[in-house]
């Protein structure tokens, strides 16, 4: 009977380490499977912690950039208008050249093209060429404020209407003075009457040319070579009570 113990008790370090077998490490040392086992369970749990706070820190931003102003987590950006560019108001003086007459102008980025003013217009031909025959009232209520003009036809444009078909109207190409500067431009000729402004300046011909500041009026002066003085009184109307 001894002897049965003695031998079971041999044969139960031989039992447990068949259960948990030694593994030979690199460096020498040993480490049984469960130790291992321990080891990976550990490094899973901090691998779960660190992807757990992770996607906090995520939400927590997501919530933070919905709450405060994108401005105030980011650099402050200025823009910087380019000396080259003319600052405008969206309603300046201009004046139709060779004459030098002056009239206010509507500047108009919404629109795409530019309209001038034009009553008793007449299509005709000279030389062979297409010509157009028109008056231009610069002077709004003042009828002897006109010019007849007289310029080569460009083309002719259909224009859609807010409110009924399209019109099809004649263009012509112009010099004007805006901004102290002379430039050609291309008009549709209607009927401006009605409205406060007999000119109307739309994109193409203000584009990498000037900038305009909607909040402001008559910020530049139409001289381009033009030397007659302004007279006493002859202030614009406050261009906030006026339409187009």
């Amino acid at each position: 009977m001894a002897f049965s113990f003695s031998l079971w008790q041999l044969l139960l370090p031989v039992h447990h380490v068949a259960v948990k077998p030694v593994l030979s490490l690199s460096d020498g040392t040993t480490r049984t499977e469960s130790d291992s086992l321990t080891t990976t369970k550990n490094f899973r749990k901090k691998l779960m912690a660190i992807r757990s706070i992770r996607s906090l820190l995520c939400s927590l931003f997501a919530v933070l950039s919905l709450l405060i102003p994108f401005g105030a987590i980011s650099a402050e950006k200025t823009t910087v208008i380019p000396e080259s560019l003319k600052i405008l108001g969206w309603v300046e003086f201009t004046r139709l050249e060779p004459w030098g007459i002056k009239t206010p102008a509507r500047i108009d980025t919404g629109a795409n093209t530019s309209s001038m003013s034009a009553r008793d217009i007449n299509v005709f031909k000279r030389n062979g060429k297409t010509w157009v025959r028109f008056t231009f009232d610069f002077k709004k209520g003042t009828a002897e404020r006109s010019i007849e003009i007289e310029r080569p036809l460009v083309r002719m444009v259909k224009i859609k209407q807010h409110d009924g078909p399209s019109q099809e109207r004649p263009v012509i190409s112009m010099e004007i003075c805006l901004a102290d500067e002379i430039r050609e431009a291309e008009f549709d000729l209607i009927d401006r009457r009605a409205l406060n402004y007999p000119v109307l300046l739309g994109r193409k011909a203000l584009a990498g040319y000037v900038v305009v500041d909607p909040a402001r009026a008559y910020l530049t002066k139409a001289v381009c070579g033009h030397t007659k003085k302004k007279k006493k009184g002859s202030e614009p109307a406050d261009p906030g009570q006026q339409h187009e």
